[in-house]
């Protein structure tokens, strides 16, 4: 569609949605699941070729982007991803498969709200516009752009008694004030706004305005504010979490998920309250697999987030998407952490916990490693010189700093298109694991003129088990294999056999993926009768067989 590739404002989105759905209409459905908190439409671009099948009989694949409102880059991977499926449709035999084979549901921007106020305005907010949780009527330094160049960056204000300095390696890095340090220039370091009932004495951060975290709101563990910020006052109380909830609960053929968020360059896997003991070893092995491709295609490790991506293992995250797809539906899913400022700068992959318990020296090595980056790839454009300013409250200052929405959380403009086409590929391989039922070896043995013995194979092809997982077999949440034959009286077996589940090729080495089923029939010779499987993780197959 030669869309330019840059992070668009919701009438934008919706436009170039429109437009795939107008070009590719046997490919795509666009709908909407429900409404945002300011009334936008919550679009969901369904692909898939009709031509073989409805979308309700092919296991599906969920994808979406912008669960938090800053994160725009993960729309943008969605939109990638949507754009090179349907133009490779019928020239790139994988892609022509899994859209002939399975659904995609692709939920470009979860915080259509959010992401507009992100996009059209200075500030930063972490998920919805609704004021949360309390008034936003404290006393404090709120967040403005203050010398009006469009950015919310840092203050740094000559102080004698301040915690920071600058670096010796570059003068525009901000370092802590070693316990000794008597003698030198010192500085307070703030975020540039102003300060509401300024006393002229005290300055500390005022409460957020915008609190809601939509990855806290999922049922999958929820726990209330007190406990996990930003959880939202009970689980899916946003109507864009109750939108994705009722669209998973209302689409049982979702076989797998992957949601996009930034920043870190991490694919991130279950569970977020739980470590790896807790989970089925066919599931975690599976997941392990599956992440492991994810690094050959993106350069980016998968961790657990409990074990990996948590400071306190006593206060993991709770109310997670990953925990409410894999805990509550057994839904194998993952969340990639976009945009990896750090490895650019050819920095290591560090845990949060890693990343808490840096030396002082060593958050400067780092950070002057990511200034020569900057200037070396992004000719400096990326770090905004300490310029001064003459402040309405605090008098003389200094405004400067990292660019935070196109440089710190998400890619900068001209590597946006890399960022999508590496993590569209891991997309596309996800998609490949889903369990896929097909029947085989099929037998008709005639016994009379009119009675037959008919013998078919009944089989998992796909990576995963026709479950999704073992965690949707233990919550009872995958309905089973059943397998009908249409067309003849049936004289020996039942009209319907259920198999229970089949596993795929990452259980038990590959075996037991197929099981024999068998009938008794009385039908005309040249008669023809219907072999039906079905398990919505797992599709529909049928085989019409001649007497």
């Amino acid at each position: 569609m030669g869309l330019e590739w840059k992070y668009l404002q919701y009438d934008q989105l919706v436009q170039a949605l429109n437009s795939y759905a107008t070009e590719y209409p046997h490919l795509t459905k666009l709908y909407s699941v429900g409404k945002s908190f300011e009334g936008r439409e919550l679009w969901v671009l369904e692909l898939t070729n009709y031509s073989t099948g409805g979308a309700e009989d092919k296991p599906g694949v969920y994808i979406d982007g912008n669960h938090h409102a800053g994160e725009v880059a993960g729309s943008a991977v969605c939109l990638y991803t949507i754009d090179y499926v349907l133009n490779n449709h019928g020239a790139d035999p994988k892609i022509t498969y899994l859209l002939d084979t399975s659904v995609f549901y692709v939920l470009p921007r979860v915080s259509p709200d959010g992401a507009e106020f992100y996009l059209t305005t200075p500030y930063m907010l972490r998920s919805s516009v609704r004021p949360y949780p309390l008034p936003p009527d404290e006393e404090g330094l709120l967040p403005e752009d203050i010398d009006g160049d469009g950015n919310i960056l840092q203050m740094r204000i000559n102080d004698e008694n301040g915690e920071w300095k600058v670096s010796a390696g570059d003068p525009r890095l901000m370092v802590r004030r070693a316990p000794d340090d008597r003698e030198g220039q010192f500085y307070r370091v703030y975020t540039e706004g102003h300060i509401v009932n300024f006393n002229g004495y005290d300055v500390k951060p005022a409460r957020p305005k915008w609190g809601l975290d939509f990855n806290r709101n999922y049922p999958g563990n929820w726990k209330p504010e007190v406990q996990q910020q930003g959880a939202g006052p009970y689980p899916f109380s946003e109507p864009e979490t109750r939108a994705v909830g009722d669209f998973f609960l209302s689409h049982p053929n979702i076989a797998v998920a992957l949601s996009y968020h930034t920043s870190g360059g991490i694919i991130l896997r279950p569970r977020c309250a739980g470590a790896d003991k807790t989970i089925a070893s066919t599931d975690l092995a599976a997941m392990k697999a599956i992440g492991e491709r994810g690094k050959e295609l993106t350069g980016y490790p998968t961790w657990s987030i409990f074990e990996s991506f948590t400071v306190n293992p006593n206060r993991p995250s709770a109310g997670s998407f990953i925990d409410f797809s894999f805990d509550n539906l057994g839904i194998v899913c993952f969340a990639t952490e976009l945009w990896d400022m750090a490895g650019r700068a050819d920095l290591p992959k560090r845990t949060l916990k890693q990343l808490v318990e840096l030396t002082d020296a060593e958050r400067e090595a780092d950070s002057l490693k990511l200034l020569k980056w900057n200037d070396e790839v992004l000719s400096g454009k990326g770090f905004v010189p300490w310029t001064a300013f003459d402040h309405p409250q605090l008098g003389a200052v200094e405004i400067g700093g990292w660019l935070p929405k196109t440089v710190q959380q998400n890619p900068p403009t001209e590597l946006l298109q890399d960022e999508c086409h590496k993590n569209m590929l891991f997309s596309l391989a996800l998609a490949a694991t889903v369990p896929r039922l097909s029947i085989t070896k099929v037998r008709v043995e005639p016994l009379s003129t009119d009675t037959y013995r008919v013998v078919v194979g009944v089989e998992n092809t796909g990576f995963l088990p026709t479950s999704g997982s073992e965690a949707a077999i233990r919550a009872q949440v995958a309905r089973p294999v059943e397998v009908e034959l249409i067309g003849a009286h049936i004289l020996q077996g039942p009209a319907e056999h259920k198999l229970g589940h089949l596993p795929g090729r990452s259980s038990h080495g590959g075996f037991n993926t197929t099981k024999k089923v068998e009938w008794l029939i009385k039908a005309q010779s040249g008669s023809i009768i219907t072999v039906c499987a079905r398990a919505p993780r797992a599709g529909n197959a049928s085989t019409a067989i001649t007497l």
